[in-house]
């Protein structure tokens, strides 16, 4: 039984170890999208800090029509960036699943989320890309669309919290004595959740700390959303080792 128990737990093991590699492209898939967007659309694009939400239309125009051909280029490249999130979000819920199991409703529902969060930053993206691409079609306009670009782009924040606090939740009930991820990662992830927040509501300001510019709404998001790549990039690498290394103990076990 001992020897059936430890050929089983192997089986379980031996597609881990096959994939690690494709494991850890997924994981330096984050840094590597955080890598792209400031190269196109900081460097490129130029679109951050942002325009503030009080811009007068000339003012948003003058933007668009002034560096068109950058705008276009580095919003173009960050299409590639974000969808970098997906495979992210992958990575995560493999781990995810470990802990919950054969019914892992709360892995699925965190990649699910990953998905729709790299849609969500993509569709705002291409709203940008059609001001550049007619950027004389009226001042009123262009500024609607650049509103609508900022809005989705900074207050769709829905999906994002679902994530993180599906995967802190998770974190929080591994009650095994070898845990995927250190319990305090699982807090981590809840105040994560908890500091986007903010940013969902840029609607309702113009100016100030909760405008899509604001300290509060873009700042400290865009700050905790990067230590977030960084923390889960070195819980993840931790994750692999160890499977690895479960994987290796049980088959020098079973020969």
């Amino acid at each position: 039984m001992v020897s059936s128990a430890m050929t089983s737990g192997l089986n379980a093991a031996e597609k881990p170890a096959i994939n690690k590699s494709l494991q850890l492209v997924c994981v330096w898939s984050g840094p590597v999208m955080i890598v792209g967007w400031v190269a196109s659309f900081i460097l490129l694009a130029g679109f951050i800090p942002p325009p503030a939400p009080s811009n007068s239309p000339q003012q948003v125009v003058a933007v668009y029509q002034t560096n068109t051909v950058l705008i276009r280029l580095g919003l173009m490249l960050t299409l590639f960036a974000f969808a970098l999130l997906v495979p992210f979000a992958a990575v995560i819920s493999t781990h995810m699943k470990r802990i919950e199991g054969e019914r892992a409703v709360l892995s699925t529902t965190q990649v699910v989320s990953g998905a729709l969060l790299s849609l969500e930053f993509i569709i705002p993206l291409m709203v940008w890309q059609t001001a550049a691409y007619r950027p004389d079609i009226g001042p009123v306009l262009i500024r609607m669309l650049n509103d609508m670009g900022w809005l989705m782009f900074v207050g769709v924040i829905s999906t994002a919290v679902v994530e993180f606090a599906s995967i802190g939740l998770v974190i929080l009930n591994d009650e095994r004595d070898t845990k995927v991820f250190p319990r305090w990662a699982g807090y981590f992830n809840l105040w994560v959740a908890t500091f986007v927040i903010p940013a969902g509501v840029v609607p309702f300001f113009k100016e100030g700390p909760l405008a899509w510019n604001g300290a509060l709404a873009f700042f400290l998001p865009l700050a905790v959303f990067a230590a977030w790549i960084a923390v889960m990039v070195v819980l993840l690498r931790r994750a692999i080792d160890v499977e690895e290394r479960t994987f290796t103990e049980l088959r020098a076990a079973t020969r």
